[in-house]
Parts: structure tokens; C-alpha cells; sequence
């Protein structure tokens, strides 16, 4: 490939602080990522990387392009094949190489992504590498390297079962049904794996990766995304049921009636079995999340630790306080026990563990998180504007017309009304304001969302 291949107009929308991501190919195409690996391997002067991506349609193209880059620029290349992004983490973690994993995780079909990673799993933010590499893409002036870096394949998919299920009694397992819709995303293969190792069945929806999203949108969390879903646990009588995004590190829980679970719950439920195990143990939070996450970790004991809001961000912190969790409200939980990266399936079996013990007492799925269902939260809503820092500037001045009891600067704003309290921040990635509110009474929060929904969608024209 060549350098001076065509960059799209509008890629510098596609670096975001967290990762690289935009439309394909109008944002990101061959000749970002081609530039982007180049960048990667001589910014940080690696000698080897690692691999992987998922099963978008514009995927290969990238993919093609970012090992060439590599390659050109010097460095062997591991490809560990189409995988999930937590197989991408795990693999820098255990082989302790850098990496990439071609993925726009949950975003919609025309997007694609390239996530980077330093060697452990350590995510490039803006401020650890992604301003830089910008900055050589942008110059595209690269060096070729004497030698041209050599291409193996090479499968994790045995060491990956092993250490996941290490220390675990399956057969508290035996009798469970969990519907897992796939949505055509890359969390087929590990879902067929449980099935044929667990004595637990796990009939699945949409198993086949499909990068156009035939069936649903990528975000198992909306309940648009989620009608399928709820059918089939209905339909099989089964004891919950989960679904996935497209690079497989979210995921949503449904009880046995097929209604949602908030992400904070199961993250209370996890949260108040790890401090049991490690009093005294560090937990990370977001704005985002519901309080009643914050509110169990204190209540156990544990540390709550504040992060901002996006997978990287979360992970910087975990490593920061050594926490051993963390959660957020789109469906990421954080192990400490897992390079501090994004688990989907150490965290669902985390709570299969929780709902053998609930289902020997007699309980369902629904009666176990009861105890966490203390407060009612809207769902995000996100409105586009063009400059996310003037947006903010016009809504503290209308938070502060509402005499809130607090307004804290964090991440944006989290504004306390006293019955209704919730965040106001500007998306990691996308130019646009994301509003979440909560309350004992989900209408009092619903009416304080509305009313600053309608505020900023009036105000977005000033940002222009």
C-alpha cells in the first residue's frame, strides 16, 4: 500500500478521546487504517502486535489494510482471527504485546473502529497516544522499515476457556435455560462454548455474525433492541436472559418475565459479592451510574471510586486504586482479575453463580435483584450538537436556574434536585450531549429529563 492513498475529509471526526470510529468510508477507510498501524508501530517503536476484528462488511478492507501498515512500518503480526474484543484484551494480557482489534463495538452498521491497545491491555487514550498518532496520520510521512514484519495466525480460544472458568463449580450450573441473543454480533463462539462445557442451556437468537445487523440494532440495552429477546424467555420459560453488542463487551440482563435489568443492579449484585470475598475492596462508578451501585459499595464497606464515563476511561481508574470492579451503565463491567479490561462472560458467570444460590432458597431471577430495585432510571437520551463545550457552557446556566441542592463538575455535570438527581456530559464518541435522570418515581425523573432535553435541543443551533 502507499501513503499517499486518499485520507477521507472528515477523518480527524473519527478520533475520538477513547478510540478511533466513524462512518466507512466517509470517516475512516483503508487508507486511515493503513496510516494509523504505521503511526501505532513507529510512534511506540513496536517490534510485534496482535490482531483481531469483527464481522463488519467494511472489516476485511480495514483489517487488510492496518496488518499491511504494520507490517511496512517493521513489525510481526499476530492475527488471532474475527474475535470479540475481550479476546483482543485477553490476548494482549497473556502474550503481553500491544494490539488492535478492528471493531465499532456497539455503533450502528455503517461504522467501524480501530480500538489500540499497549502491551497488558492498556487502552490508548488521546492523552496516551491517539493525539500523537493523529498527528503522524495526519503528516503521513513514514519510514520504511529494512525487514518487513512476518504474519502468523495464531488461536487463543483453549487458554481463553481455561483461565475463564478456572476456580468454578459448573455443576451448580445444571437445570438453567438463559436465551442469549447474539444480534448477529461476534459472542456466538463463546456462547456455543458454554453451552457444550456448563450443564446449563443456552438457546441463542440471531447466532450467525452478520455486520449489517439484520434483526436488531448493536445495543442489546435499548428496549427497542430487546422485543426478540423477551419473546423467546417467555417462550422457553427460562430463568433470564442476556444479550450481546457487536464486539461482544456489553451486556443486558432480562429476568424470567423478560423485563430489563438496569446494568447497576447487576453490578450492585456482583459488587456486594466481591467485597464480601475482600472487605475493604475498591469499586468504580460513573455519573451515568444508577446510585444504587455507588450505594452498595459503600454500604459493604467497599471504596467507591468515581471514573468518567467510557470503557477507557474506567479501566485508567481501576488501575489507579487497584479496584477489582467497576460498571457502567451501557452494559461494560471491569475485572481486575481480567487485565482490568471489559469481561461479558466472567461477569455473566459471576451472576449465574448468584442465581444458583438465589434458585436453591426457592427465588427467581426477579426476586433475587429486588433488593437492588430502589430507584427508576430514564434512558439516555442523546441529543447532536456541533460543539459539545459551548453546549455544556449554556447548561450550567440552566441548571443553575433550577436551584438545584448541588451541581458537581465532573464529566460534565451531575445535578442533585434533592427527589431527582442525574448527568449531563458530552459523549466520548460523538458530537452530541447524553442526559440521564433518576428518581424514586420514574416520572419526576422522566419530567426533569424532558424539560432539559427540550432546553438543549433548543440551544443546539447556538453551538453551531
Amino acid at each position: 500500500m502507499s501513503t499517499t492513498q486518499e485520507l477521507p475529509k472528515a477523518f480527524k471526526r473519527a478520533f475520538k478521546p477513547a478510540d478511533i470510529r466513524g462512518t466507512y468510508p466517509d470517516q475512516i477507510n483503508e487508507a486511515v487504517a493503513y496510516r494509523v498501524a504505521r503511526a501505532f508501530v513507529e510512534h511506540f517503536k513496536y517490534k510485534k502486535i496482535v490482531v483481531g476484528y469483527d464481522m463488519r462488511v467494511s472489516t476485511p478492507a480495514l483489517r487488510k489494510a492496518f496488518i499491511a501498515g504494520a507490517r511496512e512500518s517493521g513489525a510481526s503480526v499476530i492475527d488471532i482471527g474475527m474475535v470479540r474484543s475481550p479476546m483482543l484484551y485477553f490476548a494482549s494480557g497473556k502474550l503481553k504485546l500491544p494490539g488492535a482489534v478492528i471493531t465499532a463495538s456497539h455503533s450502528p452498521a455503517a461504522y467501524n473502529g480501530i480500538k489500540l491497545v499497549e502491551a497488558g491491555a492498556i487502552p490508548l487514550t488521546a492523552e496516551r497516544g491517539l493525539d500523537a498518532i493523529l498527528a503522524r496520520v495526519t503528516k503521513g510521512t513514514f519510514t520504511d522499515a529494512k525487514r518487513m514484519g512476518r504474519l502468523s495466525k495464531k488461536s487463543l480460544r483453549r487458554e481463553y476457556r481455561s483461565y475463564i472458568l478456572r476456580g468454578i463449580d459448573t455443576k451448580q450450573f445444571k437445570g438453567m435455560t438463559i436465551v442469549a441473543d447474539i444480534g448477529n454480533g461476534m459472542s456466538g463462539v463463546s456462547m456455543k462454548a458454554l453451552d457444550r462445557l456448563l450443564p446449563a442451556k443456552f438457546p441463542m437468537l440471531f447466532k450467525e455474525p452478520d455486520g449489517r445487523f439484520p434483526n436488531r440494532d448493536s445495543d442489546p440495552n435499548l428496549r427497542k433492541n430487546q422485543k426478540a429477546l423477551v419473546a423467546e424467555i417467555q417462550k422457553r420459560k427460562a430463568d433470564f436472559g442476556i444479550g450481546f453488542d457487536g464486539d461482544g463487551d456489553r451486556i443486558a440482563f432480562l429476568d424470567e418475565r423478560g423485563k430489563y435489568v438496569n446494568c447497576a443492579v447487576i453490578g450492585a449484585l456482583i459488587a456486594q459479592r466481591l467485597i464480601a470475598r475482600e472487605p475493604g475492596a475498591g469499586i468504580v462508578f460513573t455519573n451515568l451510574t444508577s446510585k444504587v451501585f455507588e450505594d452498595t459499595i459503600v454500604a459493604g464497606g467497599g471504596k467507591a471510586h468515581r471514573a468518567r464515563v467510557g470503557h477507557t476511561f474506567l479501566k485508567q481508574k481501576m488501575r489507579e486504586k487497584a479496584a477489582v470492579f467497576g460498571a457502567e451503565h451501557s452494559g461494560h463491567f471491569f475485572w481486575r482479575d481480567f487485565f482490568n479490561t471489559d469481561s461479558t462472560i466472567l461477569t455473566l458467570l459471576e451472576v449465574m453463580e448468584a442465581y444458583a444460590e438465589a434458585k436453591k432458597e426457592g427465588k427467581a431471577f426477579s426476586q433475587m435483584v429486588k433488593p437492588y430495585l430502589l430507584y427508576q432510571q430514564t434512558e439516555d437520551v442523546v441529543i447532536e450538537v456541533a460543539d459539545k463545550k459551548v453546549a455544556l457552557a449554556h447548561i450550567e446556566k440552566k441548571l443553575q436556574s433550577m436551584k438545584p441542592k448541588s451541581i458537581k463538575k465532573f464529566d460534565g455535570y451531575f445535578v442533585d434536585f434533592g427527589d431527582v438527581w442525574g448527568a449531563i456530559k458530552p459523549s466520548v464518541t460523538e458530537y452530541a450531549i447524553k442526559l440521564m435522570f433518576e428518581s424514586k418515581k420514574k416520572k419526576a425523573a422522566a419530567d426533569v429529563q424532558k424539560e432539559l432535553r427540550m432546553f438543549v435541543e433548543s440551544i443546539a443551533e447556538k453551538t453551531q
